[in-house]
């Protein structure tokens, strides 16, 4: 077929276009993230974090700043999911109060996973104006998790990042970024498994020189061992474990789901569709042929991990764990729009930001319940200044008194997990009562808050545990205070009965 000179001028200068605009585009795009989120604080007077562990890290990094830990007594790592987003959330901490510390740490997610998301676009020839609407509806997608003060936004960004250097040809940037991506998310580190390992078959079979080839991954392995070994020398001195514990309390204090191995499966592949939308069909059409094969591996490994400890976490805090997910989708997604044509691609876009605006996340309710935890905590901090409070938020108390504090799940006090590993998870949950009975005995305990989360009251289901315990919990009136989250004074199980 013959192409007019016209033609073939038009489409030269549609292609100048693309190269022009959509740079330019990327960084308009980044910079109003970046007013956006200025604005939204300035509007706003702050920001009030919609998830009591945003303030567990808050507290970890006033730990490390001041040495010791007036609450729980342990190292500021203990507790710590991520020890990148803390080591970022304690250095702003120096020159910042607490909570705008953490929104500025948390602010630079979504900037960096939009320039992400642009960049893969423009990598893969996508056009300008699919890759900024995939990109956007991304962003609306991931719209719930930017700033509820963890790393699922780092998490988000540091994914593109490390697809973007998975694109190009083998470096040392990616084995840089797949040593540090452990210890921004441990559950990562399969990521870094995979693609370290794909990397290294690219290097052995890309030419004929053995000693060079091998000298190559051998510097691939080292950078990445280099970018690891500080975090796991510093989690080993701190916490006697190479990475974080976090998961292991939680599936100790939650415990497994019954079911088999494939209802497991099938669960936790349900519970990622449900956190990240109608993306997730892109899963299936990652391809063989570049990195995908190796995404693959990653995706498939990590519903198996969730689906082997406990599936139901994935539910947690807005399907927070399955966002990690949310690029490989929108990768695969555009691989796809490529290979196949706009079509499918604008039907795809279209069908994730319809869910993404039908069902947006309720942070405001979210945020008014942490400012009542935060008033029960003055309350308790002004009117009861002996007690040990039994606690299950272990964030928002411990950042607003110097009260003793335990807690009752075992993120923060590592001693209530061998309760938990030997009563809770055995028995399904069923033999809570014991666990929470034994850690509060230990403790010395005098008073308990705890969440009434009617309807579902799971976190109320304590009280009826530790009153299954013995123990007697008598609500204390905290005046403008009260709300969900209840007071509790306690009566040991021998005075209990007596009274």
């Amino acid at each position: 077929m013959t192409v007019s000179p016209a033609t073939a001028s038009a489409s030269i200068a549609q292609t100048e276009l693309d190269r022009r605009v959509e740079p330019d585009l990327r960084v308009a795009l980044c910079a109003a993230t970046c007013l956006g989120l200025a604005l939204l604080w300035w509007v706003r007077g702050g920001w009030v974090f919609p998830l009591d562990d945003a303030y567990i890290t808050l507290h970890n990094a006033r730990v490390l700043i001041e040495g010791h830990d007036p609450n729980y007594g342990v190292p500021a790592l203990v507790g710590a999911s991520s020890l990148i987003h803390l080591v970022l959330v304690t250095a702003s901490h120096l020159v910042l109060p607490g909570e705008a510390a953490s929104y500025l740490v948390a602010g630079v997610g979504p900037v960096l996973f939009l320039a992400g998301l642009l960049t893969l676009a423009q990598r893969l020839g996508l056009p300008w104006r699919e890759g900024a609407a995939l990109a956007l509806v991304g962003m609306a997608s991931g719209a719930g998790q930017f700033l509820n003060g963890l790393e699922t936004g780092l998490v988000m960004a540091a994914v593109t990042w490390t697809l973007v250097f998975a694109l190009d040809r083998p470096s040392w940037r990616l084995a840089l970024v797949c040593g540090l991506l452990p210890f921004l998310r441990p559950e990562l580190g399969l990521l870094s498994l995979v693609l370290i390992a794909r990397q290294a078959w690219l290097r052995l079979t890309a030419g004929p020189d053995r000693a060079k080839v091998l000298r190559a991954v051998a510097m691939d392995a080292a950078v990445a061992l280099a970018a690891a070994s500080p975090w796991l020398l510093w989690s080993l001195a701190a916490t006697g474990a190479l990475l974080p514990q976090t998961m292991a309390a939680k599936h100790a204090f939650f415990g497994r789901p019954s079911g088999s191995l494939p209802e497991s499966v099938l669960s936790a592949a349900a519970m990622t569709v449900g956190g990240i939308g109608p993306a997730a069909a892109a899963l299936l059409f990652l391809g063989r042929d570049g990195p995908g094969s190796a995404l693959r591996w990653f995706v498939g490994l990590f519903i198996l991990g969730f689906a082997l400890t406990n599936w139901e976490v994935l539910a947690h805090n807005g399907h927070r764990y399955t966002f990690a997910l949310l690029p490989i989708a929108l990768f695969a997604a555009m691989r796809l729009g490529v290979a196949r044509g706009s079509r499918l691609l604008r039907l795809l876009i279209l069908a994730q930001g319809a869910v993404a605006l039908a069902f947006p996340t309720d942070i405001a309710a979210a945020q008014e319940r942490v400012a009542q935890y935060r008033a029960v905590a003055q309350w308790v901090q002004a009117n009861l200044p002996q007690a040990h409070l039994l606690i299950h938020d272990a964030g928002v108390i411990a950042s607003v008194t110097d009260l003793p504090l335990t807690d009752l799940v075992g993120l923060k006090s590592p001693e209530s997990n061998a309760d938990h590993r030997r009563w809770t998870a055995p028995s399904g949950g069923a033999e809570r009562f014991r666990a929470l009975d034994a850690i509060a005995r230990r403790s010395g305990a005098t008073h308990a808050i705890i969440l009434d989360d009617a309807p579902d009251r799971f976190w109320a289901s304590l009280a009826d545990d530790l009153r299954q315990g013995g123990w007697g919990l008598d609500p204390l009136d905290t005046g403008r205070a009260g709300g969900p989250y209840i007071l509790y004074r306690l009566t040991p199980p021998m005075s209990a009965a007596a009274e």
